[in-house]
């Protein structure tokens, strides 16, 4: 399956609530058999029709404080201002801006520094949408890693779509060729000899936008007392 339809399909099963909140060995485990079985059926990632309530009087709900929107948020301008060219970056050569899309694997006290997961994704909607995107977000907290996602999922047109399918091509052949070489242990080439793997790399280009937007508005991070780690 090319990553950016599997990509969405993780997102669409996530926001509907479809997997398993823990995302440890056996919370993959899970996970991965719930994405085969909802693959090409559309309806079986939609919430179950709730069951009906019998009808009482409507109370008027006591008046709560309004929260702050997170797109106002100082920390979220300055991290999606340095995330634009993440992201602009991650369209394939010769694809007009199509077909970008950025994962990182995050640690759990830099994804909590930056503001925590909803605070991520609302900077990438942020950062996305000013490069044209039509955007989908996943952030999702594991046994130690916090994944963050983001995909544009505008249709491309045909003129780019050789480029587009190019880039596929070489992601699956990068792909198998590490599958490869971690399940093959006597391969000749290991996983070393290949570098640092697509999400290792875009992992490392948000980290380096986050310390760019922690310079850039220090004052918005003023309790963030530990640089960005890493994993």
């Amino acid at each position: 399956m090319p990553y950016q339809k599997a990509l969405a399909h993780v997102i669409v099963c996530s926001e509907a609530g479809l997997l398993p909140p823990r995302l440890d060995q056996e919370g993959m485990e899970q996970a991965l058999v719930i994405l085969r079985r909802h693959l090409g059926v559309p309806t079986a990632t939609e919430p179950e029709a709730a069951p009906t309530e019998p009808k009482t009087t409507p109370v008027s709900p006591l008046p709560t404080a309004k929260r702050p929107s997170l797109t106002t948020d100082p920390r979220c301008i300055a991290l999606s201002e340095a995330l634009v060219p993440v992201l602009r970056a991650t369209s394939p050569a010769g694809a007009g801006g199509y077909g970008g899309a950025l994962q990182a694997n995050l640690h759990p006290a830099d994804a909590l520094a930056l503001g925590g997961v909803p605070l991520i994704r609302a900077a990438l909607r942020r950062a996305a949408r000013q490069l044209g995107w039509r955007v989908q977000t996943l952030g999702q907290e594991g046994e130690g890693v916090t994944l963050v996602l983001v995909h544009d999922t505008r249709e491309e047109p045909a003129e780019f779509a050789a480029a587009l399918e190019e880039h596929r091509r070489r992601a699956g052949t990068e792909a198998a060729e590490r599958i490869s070489a971690f399940m093959d242990r006597n391969n000749s080439k290991d996983l070393g000899e290949l570098g640092p793997s697509p999400v290792e790399r875009q992992t490392q280009a948000f980290l380096e936008a986050a310390r760019t937007a922690m310079s850039a508005a220090p004052e918005a991070w003023r309790q963030q007392a530990e640089p960005l780690q890493g994993l």
